[in-house]
């Protein structure tokens, strides 16, 4: 049914052509209505999915046989979130994925590291990280020739790496 052209048409016929404009717009609305309830309903249903299963991943960064005291670590799977961590000033760290430390994807990752003088404990934050305190080769998972496997070992001990790198000789302090 085409929808009425002539309401401004004389009292009698506008409102007979109103009557048919609302029954037509309420034959089309009321389906419309229900769509959207149900997909309104799935939608909200489709947002209790949980993060995939992570396991706890703790590890050392080892800078010329030294823990290095500053940066950052970052963990990228094949398939999925990748994980991230800060170094602590003995060279330790502990991987966040979903949420604050809960660790890593299971499987092959490939590792980078970064260590900038901005990294550096203390050192007030600016639009900058400064100079690069590490070959550049880690801070790229292309290059830096790091990998890790973590193993599904879920409600275990968490499982520790070390990445050990070398370089050139460098001063933290």
């Amino acid at each position: 049914m085409a929808l009425p052209t002539r309401i401004w048409a004389a009292p009698d016929v506008a409102r007979r052509d109103l009557r048919s404009l609302t029954w037509y717009c309420h034959r089309r609305a009321v389906p419309l209505v229900m769509i959207a309830m149900a997909l309104a309903v799935l939608t909200s249903a489709g947002g209790c999915k949980r993060n995939p299963r992570v396991v706890a991943v703790k590890g050392k960064v080892l800078y010329n046989g030294q823990p290095l005291p500053f940066g950052s670590v970052m963990f990228q799977p094949d398939k999925g979130q990748p994980a991230m961590a800060d170094i602590a000033t003995d060279g330790t760290f502990t991987l966040s994925s979903y949420g604050p430390n809960d660790g890593a994807v299971p499987g092959k990752h490939s590792v980078s590291v970064s260590c900038y003088e901005g990294h550096r404990p203390g050192k007030a934050s600016g639009d900058s990280l400064g100079k690069l305190l590490i070959p550049l080769k880690y801070t790229r998972f292309g290059s830096s020739g790091l990998t890790a496997e973590i193993q599904d070992t879920a409600g275990k001990e968490p499982q520790e790496v070390v990445l050990e790198l070398t370089g050139p000789a460098v001063t933290f302090n």
